[in-house]
């Protein structure tokens, strides 16, 4: 089982809105890059489509700006060179409350996966009655 690290004062410390980007492929690297001048520099919003677009190495991407649910934190975790399943202990080294989700040539919609699996914590709060 992998153990996940993470400090107190990371829950308090999110990321600026467009620093997570959650792509519909994998990337052959792992380190840091210069994001902003590669690729969020691109990112502007389509009036037509109704959503943000940019391209990744001349594949048109489609998406959207999405906000996690209230008292929700998403985490960026250090794997290393290695795997995640290959790790006992990892680190969470950013917490974000909010990312950029894209999709290939693909206007995001209640057909991704993403949208559908946050349908679940609606669900699990109707069945569970944690209103809050």
């Amino acid at each position: 089982m992998t153990t996940i690290r993470i400090e107190d004062s990371l829950l308090r410390r999110e990321a600026k809105e467009d620093h997570v980007q959650f792509m519909p492929f994998s990337i052959e690297f792992n380190g840091e890059t210069e994001i902003d001048s590669r690729f969020t520099s691109g990112t502007h919003q389509d009036d037509d489509k109704k959503c943000l677009v940019n391209t990744f190495r001349g594949h048109p991407l489609e998406g959207e700006r999405i906000k996690l649910p209230e008292d929700y934190h998403g985490l960026v975790i250090d794997t290393g060179r290695k795997g995640l399943s290959e790790k006992e202990s990892v680190r969470a080294v950013h917490a974000f409350g909010s990312f950029t989700f894209w999709n290939y040539d693909r206007v995001p919609g209640a057909r991704d996966n993403y949208q559908q699996a946050m349908k679940w914590i609606e669900v699990s709060k109707a069945l569970h009655g944690t209103d809050g």
